[in-house]
Formats: structure tokens, C-alpha cells, sequence
């Protein structure tokens, strides 16, 4: 399925408010490249003809990032929940549902605090750290960066 004018506009609204200097996407023969400085750091990769009887080869898989690590803080032994990856924050599941956690809720580290949004795919966000929520630090529908901190845990036993 090709990618459409508004999700190539939203990619670059969410390049715009992001800190990444140069992006590439590959979907099938699309390749698009951006770059804050108007020149990326290499030519795109075109497409080769291939004849008709020669099929396509598979495109490599790029693994993921893994997740940020929860970062204990120096003030009141609060841990970080950091966002996995780029994307929209969301609190709950759909619009009007309750949110995944609330400050002052008890989780475990294997709880979904949230879901982030790249290009129509949801992720959801584990804890990773058991204990009680303290706060929120970004709202619902707002852009993070990977790594971001999107609430504050006090761990179990702190």
C-alpha cells in the first residue's frame, strides 16, 4: 500500500517538531529523504529496473531500537518512564476511554502507561519499574522524542 500525501504531510509535521537532523523512508520504490540543512548526507538509493520475469528482493529488516532504560533521579528517588520511540502520546486505549495510569495509581513494571503513534501503527509503553505513579509529564496527544521522560515513578520500597 502506497503512502498517501497526508501521511507524508504528517511525517513532516512530526520531523518539524522533532530534533532529528536527517530522516529516510523506503516504501516499496517511494524512498523520501529530509534534512534540516536541505542536503542529506547521501544520495537516495534508486530503484533499479528489474525485468519482468525477476522478482523484487525482500527489504532488509531494520531492528528496533531498544527502549530506554527507567533512569532513577536524584530528587526523591523517582524513576523515569521514558517514550520507546518517536511519536503521538496517548493516555488511554481510544478517545473517552480511561487512561492507562493516573499519578497516585500502584503499577507493575509490566503495566501499559500508554500508546505512542507512528504513521497509524500504536505501541504500547511498559513500565518497565514497578511502584506508584507521582506524575504525568506530557498530555494527552502530545508529540515525544525518543527517550523523552513521560511520567515519574516512585519505585517499590523507595
Amino acid at each position: 500500500m502506497p503512502i498517501t500525501a497526508e501521511e507524508i504531510s504528517r511525517i513532516l509535521e512530526l520531523v518539524e517538531k522533532s530534533s532529528f537532523d536527517e530522516i529516510r523512508i523506503d516504501d516499496g520504490e517511494l524512498r523520501i529523504a529530509l534534512s534540516r540543512n536541505g542536503v542529506p548526507g547521501t544520495d537516495p538509493v534508486r530503484p533499479q529496473p528489474q525485468p519482468a520475469s525477476a522478482a523484487a528482493p525482500a527489504p532488509a529488516a531494520v531492528p528496533a531500537a531498544p527502549a530506554p532504560a527507567p533512569q532513577a533521579l536524584p530528587d526523591g528517588n523517582l524513576i523515569e518512564i521514558t517514550a520507546p520511540i518517536v511519536g503521538i502520546f496517548y493516555t488511554a486505549s481510544e478517545p473517552g476511554a480511561e487512561p492507562f495510569v493516573k499519578p497516585g495509581q500502584t503499577i507493575d513494571a509490566e503495566a501499559t502507561v500508554g500508546i505512542i503513534e507512528v504513521m497509524k501503527v500504536f505501541n504500547t509503553v511498559p513500565a518497565g519499574v514497578s511502584g506508584t505513579v507521582v506524575r504525568q509529564l506530557v498530555e494527552n496527544g502530545d508529540f515525544v522524542e525518543f527517550g523523552q521522560a513521560i511520567f515519574l515513578v516512585r519505585p517499590d520500597g523507595a
